[in-house]
């Protein structure tokens, strides 16, 4: 479905099944920050009217029946909560250190330094929106922080916290990770903790729009 911005007039794409048994939902605008209801369309369609039922004669007595079964429980309601969806990237495999059998996590190693960037590939973050459009940063490292400063890209934007969000690559994965930030990292219309990037994927940091860009090298 398309939900449209009612103080700029954005359009975006939304997935109505992502709403579930809710009426609505609201999420803020990624160009003016405005907010935006978004009403479920199955919830808030109208029932149609039923036309009164013709009489029926009364039935003619019968012998009562045998006793029915007792009924078995109704399975426990499901909530709101348990119908929502949360998109949550794969996890790279846990590389071995070189210390006996202690392994480190993906995210851990690209903390650390102990991991490189592919060599057949160039990864890259365009400047689509904000204060710095037309800037693009080339990523050299397996961990790329992002953030206002005191990060590998800063962004003057008073939306974004100090350090905003991490880009981290391993292997052929690259995981888009929020540090805990004010106002939050967001994929369209979703505020996201973590979500795995795909090539010219977009994604929002306060008011700046950054596209990832993953080229091959021959």
């Amino acid at each position: 479905m398309i939900v449209v911005c009612p103080s700029c007039q954005s359009r975006y794409r939304f997935d109505e099944a992502k709403l579930g048994d809710r009426t609505s939902a609201k999420t803020r605008c990624a160009k003016c920050g405005g907010a935006i209801e978004i009403e479920n369309p199955v919830t808030a369609a109208p029932m149609p009217l039923e036309e009164p039922a013709a009489p029926t004669p009364a039935p003619a007595p019968v012998p009562a029946p045998a006793p029915a079964p007792a009924p078995e429980p109704a399975p426990p309601e499901t909530t709101d909560e348990s119908l929502r969806t949360v998109e949550t990237p794969v996890q790279p495999p846990a590389k071995a250190s070189n210390a006996g059998t202690e392994t480190i996590a993906g995210g851990d190693a690209a903390k650390m330094g102990l991991l490189q960037l592919p060599t057949d590939k160039r990864f890259s973050l365009a400047v689509i929106q904000g204060s710095a459009t037309g800037q693009i940063f080339q990523i050299s490292k397996t961990r790329t922080l992002i953030g206002r400063s005191g990060s590998d890209i800063n962004l003057e934007d008073p939306e974004a916290s100090r350090q905003h969000a991490a880009l981290e690559i391993i292997g052929d994965v690259a995981v888009l990770r929020d540090l805990d930030s004010t106002n939050g990292t967001w994929i369209d219309l979703e505020r996201i903790e973590q979500y795995q990037l795909s090539n010219q994927q977009e994604f929002r940091i306060g008011t700046h729009v950054l596209m990832f860009i993953v080229t091959s090298v021959e």
